[in-house]
């Protein structure tokens, strides 16, 4: 088995990587981000990552999403309760909770080689990883200044406020900046409570940031257009409209 240990404290990858050793598992590498964890998780493709969940900016479940096929299976390390967690325990998914002890570290290992084996089939969907954000709420997923997104093959933070507008077309969403568009691996309305409130929906597939409307029109059925930093033309929905006024009066 080949293991990617991911934490941001340094003295809990060493002595991770201590334990995994004690239990003759060899890893491969060591991220100190989440950043990394997905470049590395990609270039060395190990069978499974020791993933921590609260991380600063890219945390573990965003880690989770962005991983390229095929996927390693992942433990995850939290400090949360684990009752919180109990429910996920037949999932495909297992979880230690800190401080981790070798005896529970080696009862994880001991599971994931079960389902490298065949015993155990599945691998993390995003429906569990979506579940278990919601059990341990806010606390790990905290809004952040930053959101990760694809760029040429690879991954990098892009900050909320260089973001005109997110978009969605033909199920793909897009962050639109003076620069260009990038992809986005998430929903509109994951995009929308991890913006903020200087952000507002328009519509089903768009998602505006308020500071960046240079002029808004209203129309006789009762939606509008509004005109974004160079020349963006967005249409509001009859139902967005009335928020979205609210909101630039505020």
């Amino acid at each position: 088995m080949r293991v990617l240990i991911v934490d941001d404290e340094a003295a809990a990858r060493s002595r991770l990587a201590a334990m995994l050793e004690e239990l003759d598992v060899e890893v491969v590498g060591v991220a100190e981000n989440g950043v990394i964890a997905i470049a590395k998780a990609a270039e060395m493709r190990p069978d499974l990552i020791l993933l921590d969940i609260v991380m600063p900016e890219v945390d573990g479940f965003d880690v989770a999403r962005h991983l390229s096929e095929p996927r390693p299976l992942i433990v995850f390390q939290t400090a949360h309760d684990e009752h919180a967690l109990r429910a996920f325990e037949h999932e495909a998914v297992d979880y230690v909770v800190k401080p981790i002890t070798l005896d529970r570290l080696e009862r994880a290992i001991e599971r994931v080689r079960r389902r490298l084996a065949g015993a155990e089939a599945g691998s993390l969907a995003r429906g569990v990883i979506e579940r278990l954000e919601q059990a341990l709420g806010a606390a790990a997923t905290p809004r952040r200044a930053r959101l990760l997104v694809r760029d040429r093959g690879a991954h990098r933070l892009l900050p909320f406020e260089q973001v005109t507008r997110f978009s969605v077309n033909d199920g793909l969403a897009f962050a639109h900046t003076a620069t260009g568009r990038f992809v986005v691996d998430y929903t509109l309305d994951e995009l929308e409570a991890r913006s903020g409130p200087g952000f507002v929906r328009c519509s089903r597939s768009d998602l505006i940031q308020l500071d960046r409307i240079t002029r808004f029109a209203p129309n006789p059925d009762g939606s509008a257009e509004v005109t974004l930093d160079g020349g963006m033309r967005v249409r509001v929905s009859r139902r967005r409209t009335p928020e979205l006024r609210r909101a630039m009066e505020r």
